[in-house]
């Protein structure tokens, strides 16, 4: 038995593979045993670790201090030294009594251990052994964006209308002293070439302070960087003004050559795909058209989406009254429309007083009778009872189409229920 153990050994140091496994496994031990057991210091630098500052008192913080790191070299024992990570080294500021205003400071950094590893020493200061801090009370604003978009030339009969930004305002955020410092934010693009349609562009933001400099800080942050930024190109066309009159009785006949405007026309900028060719007045109320009464100034209705390139805002609109004269009628007889047919319904006015304009001619030769004053109860068909004040509406016969009443007329309309009496008949023995 004892001579085959030798045989066995004497093979296993024979071979190359064994010798030299076994030979590194004997060194490492030995430098285990070694490195335990040794009282030299072994020097070891620990890299990234976390720059931690202490909090700040009265609404005060650091600015654009994230992501700060060290290193810092230690020394002990080689199998201590070599396990300790940025985790186990609390790296701070060493004192920060003096912060008490905004303002940048120095900072001195100090190492600490802060793991359950604390068998080693710190062999030198930190590295960086200082830094640079900003320090302010934090603020946000909100900050309205100015129209700085430049368009040098348009193809001709076009306008380039005023910008539209896809956001009207920018929030900041961050250091108090550097918001305050801005004055205005600006969304720039300057357009080199001709524009002849509606184009969008990106528009960066750009910060200025009150005396015009820009600012470029990293202690503050903004939710958007940049704009989209529409210029719209519309086409230009000499259009005509058109007085938009209420109150025209069906029946008249007026000859719209007595009606003028000033100005006829005036220019405006449209989109491309509109067919338009008129832009109206607001309303002129035709009952209140008199001989002496006879000019209106009226606004132009500009559409959204148009531009009154010419700036003009109101049209007079002049009715020629020189062939037209008037005369007073006083009517007596009334007649209703839509009334209610368990409805009576009487006019408590005795006579109505008209003021008639139209051709001297025709009104030299006009009578009450020519003229149908209406009472329409469609809106108060379904009173049963009760005295209403209703408004009257005119005809005239077919000879006096080109004559109308002169302002608006009321009547007092006295409403009450038909009675319904049933008489039983019964027949004759």
């Amino acid at each position: 038995m004892k001579k085959l153990r030798n045989n066995l050994s004497s093979k296993l140091f024979y071979n190359d593979k064994f010798v030299m496994v076994f030979s590194i496994l004997v060194a490492f031990i030995s430098w285990l045993y070694m490195s335990t057991t040794s009282q030299d210091s072994t020097v070891f630098t620990v890299t990234d670790i976390p720059i931690n500052l202490p909090e700040l008192s009265d609404n005060m913080r650091y600015f654009n201090t994230d992501g700060l790191k060290a290193e810092v070299k230690i020394s002990g024992n080689a199998l201590v030294v070599t396990g300790i990570t940025g985790d186990d080294i609390y790296i701070t500021a060493d004192d920060t009594s003096l912060i008490t205003k905004p303002g940048t400071y120095t900072l001195d950094l100090v190492p600490k251990k802060s793991g359950i590893k604390t068998d080693y020493s710190f062999e030198s200061s930190v590295s960086p052994s200082s830094i640079d801090v900003f320090v302010d009370e934090y603020d946000e604003k909100e900050i309205v964006i100015t129209d700085k978009i430049v368009v040098n030339s348009v193809e001709e009969d076009t306008y380039a209308s005023q910008t539209v930004l896809s956001q009207q305002t920018v929030k900041v955020t961050g250091a108090k002293s550097i918001i305050n410092s801005i004055s205005e934010v600006d969304a720039e693009y300057t357009f080199k070439s001709t524009l002849s349609e509606t184009t969008v562009v990106n528009a960066p933001l750009v910060f200025y302070d009150s005396s015009g400099k820009k600012i470029e800080s990293s202690y503050i942050k903004s939710d958007i960087s940049e704009v989209d930024a529409t210029v719209r190109v519309l086409d230009l066309h000499d259009i005509t003004i058109t007085p938009r009159i209420i109150n025209l009785p069906e029946y008249l006949s007026f000859d719209s050559s007595l009606i003028s405007v000033e100005p006829p026309t005036i220019k405006v900028a449209m989109p491309k795909n509109a067919n338009i060719s008129s832009l109206f007045t607001n309303d002129i109320d035709f009952s209140q058209l008199s001989i002496e009464n006879n000019k209106f100034t009226v606004a132009i209705e500009t559409p959204t989406g148009f531009k009154n390139i010419d700036g003009t805002e109101n049209a007079e609109v002049t009715f020629n009254m020189s062939g037209m004269s008037t005369k007073n009628v006083a009517l007596t007889k009334f007649k209703f429309i839509n009334q209610g047919n368990d409805q009576n319904a009487v006019v408590s006015t005795k006579s109505v007083n008209l003021t008639l304009i139209g051709p001297k001619s025709k009104l030299s030769a006009i009578k009450a009778s020519d003229i149908t004053a209406i009472v329409d109860l469609s809106e108060k068909s379904t009173i049963t009872n009760g005295i209403v004040e209703m408004p009257l509406s005119f005809t005239f016969g077919d000879n006096y189409s080109d004559c109308w009443v002169q302002g608006s007329y009321t009547v007092n309309v006295s409403l009450s229920a038909k009675s319904n009496i049933i008489t039983n008949l019964i027949p004759a023995a």
